[in-house]
């Protein structure tokens, strides 16, 4: 009788066990004590802790630190199950065995599957029996556990997989752990700084809007740490459900790409950065357009010009050549006649790459819709604000008027004009169009206000934008359980419950809003008070307001329902007032008012004090938010505290004149 040998060696994952078996015990203990065990700790509890709807990935359960066992844990199993094959004699015993290389492959990936899902199992195993003897409704549900069983399950297979992926590319174990995480993290990385090199570049694109909404797609571990609201039962879970398809499909695709090249591989590459030498032009070829992307955004960060941007790719590129060869070559001496001509070639392919990227964003940045094209416009500071109102699903306050969307059109036009995108102006302006065509353009550019004062202002004084830049005019003030005004730097508050005193300062508040001026809108009068409001019961919400004395209806409601001064700061609340003059001569990279009254401090420029209750009260006519002016006006509220203080300034026609005769 012919004898039959098994395909399946059970010598060989006994012998992974022993090898590896600690990383899956560790792999256990750290997710039980902080899964099982908390929740038995919370049932000992006198007073529970507040749980959210993120269930097993919430709070309680330290998510954060879960997710540490499932980033590092699986990555340590496929360094050392794979170990061998970094160490020559331990790749040359290994593969002296009577058995294929494919064979003694899958060997490892099950012994390395096996340890890395039964602490998982095991845990999830431990949640059900829980659930089974008592009520747990209020820390998870069983569909939140089996999703968390899914997502722990996938995700550790993913992270082995590519672990191992990597480990047939290198011939030394500390790279392969290094080389994962890059491979990991690079997608995210180089997106991260494709974005900002593209920001830098070209005229109108939103690298926070690019990031913010695609950042955690590029990256699983990126999306590990992000929270989403979907999953099951509406709970906020951190991968959505077709991720981890996709992530388990990139799985198989590691898997098969690891078994080929481990057929592939030579048993000499032991010790090698890298075991395929074909790679070797690819790895410096990423390694210098990575340095060198990085190098431009420091230096550009740094200094805002772009002859310091091209000195950062020159420094960023020939660093990551240098590192590279050196990492491959194993030696520092890198620095020879054929290693300048490979760097040189290194550099125009990354030269050429860097320069492409914004010559095919040439129309992009020319781009505006004709006015028959637009249904409506959204025009705001920024991004974030669009976002706010878009992450707490209320209506997005669009401009749809044709003169409304004309002068929008025109402030679009101008900015196009006179922007540079690698200047940081104090006005920054984020467009989002609706064509008719169902097409939504977004937009966003900085500048300074003076370049642009004209079309800004037309858009400003229309009554539909005061709807975007002042979402409380939205707010139907039935709506308001509280609210609270408080004067933004001075003591003094008042809180108002009483529906009828709610609606009837809502009115006046809004009625003030409607008439502002631009001049009013950019540059208040006066020292403020915040108006904080509870909207539903939540307190999270986009509605907020300022309160200046030129608002006359405000304050007039103020004064006949007797609170005018506990909610608006008084002369007698201001202890001592300091006047700076604007310095003339000056070589600021910024010209903010509080950026240069820190310069004037920093140099130990001697002010005006004023203490008079009567010259204080000519003071608070100053203006909020200037860039420019002639005199710094410093509210301190505190003579024990001279970190609290406020700052208006006032151009030379407005100031009182014992300012002016003091600097004469």
């Amino acid at each position: 009788m012919r004898s039959k040998t098994s395909s399946f060696n059970k010598e060989m994952i006994k012998q992974d066990f022993r090898n590896v078996g600690w990383i899956s015990i560790v792999y256990f203990l750290g997710l039980f004590f902080i899964v099982p065990m908390q929740l038995f700790m919370e049932f000992g509890r006198d007073e529970p802790r507040i749980t959210d709807d993120r269930g097993l990935f919430g709070g309680i359960f330290a998510y954060e630190l879960q997710s540490l066992f499932l980033i590092v844990m699986p990555v340590l199993m496929a360094v050392f199950l794979f170990r061998y094959l970094h160490v020559k004699g331990a790749s040359d015993f290994a593969h002296s065995f009577p058995m294929k290389r494919g064979k003694l492959f899958h060997h490892h990936i099950l012994s390395g599957i096996i340890l890395l899902i039964l602490p998982i199992l095991l845990n999830y195993l431990v949640l059900v029996i829980t659930a089974g003897v008592t009520d747990v409704t209020e820390y998870y549900t069983l569909a939140n556990a089996s999703y968390w069983l899914w997502l722990f399950t996938t995700m550790s297979l993913l992270l082995f997989v590519a672990g191992v992926f990597v480990g047939t590319l290198t011939g030394l174990s500390a790279v392969q752990g290094v080389l994962t995480y890059i491979l990991l993290v690079l997608p995210v990385g180089l997106y991260g700084l494709i974005a900002f090199h593209l920001s830098a570049y070209i005229k109108g694109y939103s690298g926070d809007m690019v990031l913010d909404r695609s950042l955690q797609y590029f990256s699983p571990l990126v999306d590990l740490l992000e929270y989403r609201s979907y999953g099951p039962e509406e709970v906020s879970v951190p991968v959505e459900a077709l991720s981890l398809f996709i992530y388990g499909g990139i799985a198989i695709l590691f898997y098969v790409a690891s078994v080929w090249l481990y057929k592939k591989r030579p048993l000499e590459a032991a010790g090698r950065a890298l075991a395929v030498s074909a790679l070797n032009p690819v790895f410096k070829l990423g390694v210098t357009f990575c340095f060198a992307l990085f190098g431009g955004m420091y230096f550009s960060v740094a200094q805002n010009t772009y002859s310091w941007m091209i000195t950062g790719y020159f420094i960023g590129g020939t660093f990551g050549f240098a590192a590279a060869s050196m990492l491959l070559e194993k030696t520092w001496r890198v620095f020879n006649l054929k290693n300048v001509k490979g760097w040189l070639g290194y550099g125009v392919a990354a030269g050429v790459i860097i320069a492409a990227i914004p010559l095919l964003w040439q129309n992009y940045e020319t781009y505006v819709p004709e006015q028959d094209e637009v249904e409506k416009v959204y025009i705001s500071g920024g991004y974030w604000s669009y976002q706010e109102l878009i992450d707490h699903e209320l209506d997005v306050p669009y401009i749809t008027s044709e003169e409304g969307v004309q002068s929008a059109l025109n402030l679009h036009d101008q900015l196009i004009e006179v922007s540079d995108p690698l200047k940081d102006g104090e006005d920054s302006f984020f467009f989002v169009y609706e064509l008719k065509n169902g097409d939504e353009v977004y937009r966003q550019y900085q500048i300074s206000e003076e370049r642009v004062r004209k079309e800004k202002k037309a858009v400003y004084e229309t009554k539909e934008y005061k709807s975007i830049q002042y979402p409380v005019l939205g707010l139907d003030s039935s709506d308001i359980d509280q609210l609270l005004i408080h004067p933004d730097a001075g003591p003094g508050g008042e809180e108002l419950y009483d529906p009828e005193k709610i609606s009837s300062f809502m009115e006046a508040l809004k009625q003030d809003i409607n008439e502002l001026s631009y001049d009013q809108m950019v540059a208040p009068r006066g020292l403020s008070s915040g108006v904080s409001f509870v909207v539903d019961g939540e307190r999270d919400h986009p509605y907020h307001a300022q309160i200046f004395p030129s608002y006359e209806s405000t304050i007039e409601w103020m004064k006949q329902e007797g609170v005018y001064e506990q909610m608006m700061i008084q002369p007698e609340n201001i202890h001592r007032v300091e006047v700076y003059e604007w310095p003339e001569n000056r070589d600021y990279p910024h010209d903010y008012v509080h950026y240069v009254f820190d310069r004037l401090k920093e140099s130990g420029v001697e002010p005006l004090e004023v203490t008079d209750k009567d010259q204080i009260e000519s003071l608070l006519q100053g203006r909020e938010n200037q860039e420019d002016g002639k005199y710094i006006i410093a509210f301190y509220f505190d003579d024990r505290n001279t970190n609290h203080y406020d700052l208006l300034s006032f151009d030379e026609g407005d100031a009182p004149e014992f300012i002016k005769e003091h600097f004469e």
